[in-house]
C-alpha cells in the first residue's frame, strides 16, 4: 500500500513483525494486483473502503474499525481502496497468521485497534513505543516453534532443489505428517507449497535483475528442476508466465 511512514520494530517484537506502515490520504482510489507475497499482513482500516480479495484472508468490522488479516497464497490477490484512506498495517513473519488468527476479532485485538488510532491518528507524533508494547501483548505466551526455526534455517542455507524437504524431514524428531500439520496450521501452506513460493520469489529477483539470462537458466538457478515445472508454478503464483512477467508484470 501507499505508506506515509514506515517503522521497523525492536526486539522482541521483531521476532514476529518486520515492519509497520501508516497510510493517510483525504481521498484515494486505487486498485492493484499482487503476487507471491512471502509475508502475512495485518491491517487496521479507519478510513472508507479497503478490500483485500484472494486466498487466506479474514475480515472483521466493528465500532473500532475494519481489521484484515492476509496470509500466504499460491495465487495472485487484489487490493482495492477508495475514499478516505487512513490505515495502519503490520508486515508479519509468515508463521504469524497461525499465531494471531485465534485472537482476530477478539477484545485483545480491538484494544490494539484503539491504541493504534490514539497513537497514530489522534496524535501529532506517532508513539511507536506504546504500539510495540500493546502489539507484543498479542504474542504473550507464544513461542516460535523450534522445528519451524530449524526449517527456515535449513532452506536458507541449502539450495531449493528437488529432495530438500526429504533431507530436512530426516533431521527432525517428529514424523513428516506431524510436521506438515503443524506447519500448515501456522503458515496456511504445506512445506512443499512454501518451498515453491520461495523459489518463485528467487526467480522474480533474477528476472528483475538479470534480464539477459535465458529463462531456463533462471528456473534452474531458482531451484526448479525443469523449464516446464518452472513456468507452470510461476504462472500459478503470479498470474503470468516468467516471459510475460518480464514484459508486463513489472510495470
Amino acid at each position: 500500500m501507499i505508506a506515509e511512514k514506515t517503522y521497523h520494530p525492536n526486539y522482541p517484537l521483531n521476532q514476529f513483525v518486520d515492519s509497520i506502515w501508516i497510510g493517510k490520504a483525504s481521498s484515494l482510489n486505487l486498485k492493484s494486483s499482487h503476487h507471491a507475497a512471502l509475508f502475512t499482513e495485518l491491517i487496521f482500516n479507519y478510513g472508507d473502503n479497503f478490500q483485500v480479495k484472494g486466498q487466506n484472508i479474514e475480515n472483521t468490522i466493528n465500532k473500532n474499525g475494519h481489521q484484515i488479516i492476509s496470509g500466504l497464497k499460491t495465487e495472485p490477490f487484489q487490493t482495492k481502496v477508495s475514499g478516505t484512506y487512513r490505515s495502519v498495517g503490520f508486515i508479519l513473519k509468515p508463521f504469524s497468521y497461525g499465531m494471531l488468527i485465534d485472537k482476530f476479532g477478539t477484545r485483545a485485538m480491538d484494544r490494539v485497534s484503539e491504541i493504534l488510532y490514539e497513537s497514530l491518528f489522534d496524535s501529532e507524533n506517532p508513539d511507536f513505543k506504546t504500539i510495540e508494547h500493546h502489539l507484543l501483548g498479542l504474542f504473550d505466551n507464544l513461542q516460535i516453534d523450534s522445528d519451524l526455526i530449524k526449517f527456515e534455517q535449513y532452506i536458507s542455507s541449502n539450495l531449493l532443489e528437488k529432495g530438500t524437504l526429504k533431507d530436512f524431514n530426516r533431521s527432525i524428531s517428529i514424523s513428516q505428517k506431524s510436521f506438515i500439520q503443524k506447519f500448515k496450521r501456522l503458515y496456511l501452506l504445506t512445506p512443499r507449497d512454501y518451498l515453491k513460493l520461495k523459489k518463485v520469489n528467487a526467480a522474480i529477483k533474477l528476472l528483475q535483475n538479470n534480464k539477459s539470462n535465458r529463462l531456463v537458466e533462471i528456473g534452474l538457478d531458482s531451484g526448479f528442476y525443469d523449464q516446464s515445472h518452472f513456468i507452470k508454478t510461476f504462472k500459478n503464483f503470479c498470474g503470468y508466465t516468467p516471459k510475460e512477467f518480464s514484459k508486463y508484470g513489472q510495470r
